[in-house]
């Protein structure tokens, strides 16, 4: 096991990290019009709602299921999910913008809550994602990654649609 001073620092970056996300994401996509949001532009497949909609079940449906698991089960089987087969079978295109928006901010918030005072016990405990052994720890990375490509992609998206 790594140094606990270690894992406590990065985990309290990963925590500040995970609640910035909801901000920025505000902050880039919130100024936008209901028809900018529902645009498609250069190399993008996805509009800034099927974005907002994507974050939001991938939060609740994936990030809020795996966290409760890792937390409560022993070797939980941690499911993967298709977001391009939810875009298309859900319509993200056509949802409501500021409700996804506001639907991702509030499934974050209450996962933060779940995971902002965890042990170094807890934040090893594991399960299996993709055929692979997966700790809280890692999930929780993981999740500032998926974060952090689509906050790069939304960038560059809303970039292109204001020009």
């Amino acid at each position: 096991m790594p140094d606990n001073t270690v894992v406590s620092q990065e985990y309290k970056e990963l925590i500040r990290s995970l609640e910035d996300t909801p901000r920025k994401i505000k902050q880039l996509v919130g100024d936008l019009g209901e028809s900018k949001v529902r645009e498609r532009s250069g190399e993008n497949t996805w509009s800034v709602v099927e974005h907002v909609c994507h974050l939001r079940d991938i939060e609740k449906e994936g990030y809020a299921v795996r966290i409760t698991k890792l937390l409560t089960e022993d070797q939980p089987l941690l499911e993967d999910i298709d977001g391009d087969k939810l875009a298309v079978e859900r319509v993200y295109i056509n949802q409501d913008f500021k409700a996804a928006l506001d639907g991702f901010i509030n499934v974050r918030r209450a996962n933060i809550e779940a995971i902002r005072d965890l042990s170094a016990d807890q934040l090893s405990r594991s399960g299996m994602f993709d055929d692979s052994p997966l700790s809280l720890l890692d999930l929780l990375k993981k999740m500032r990654q998926h974060d952090h490509d689509h906050i790069d992609e939304l960038v560059q998206l809303t970039t292109q649609l204001r020009h």
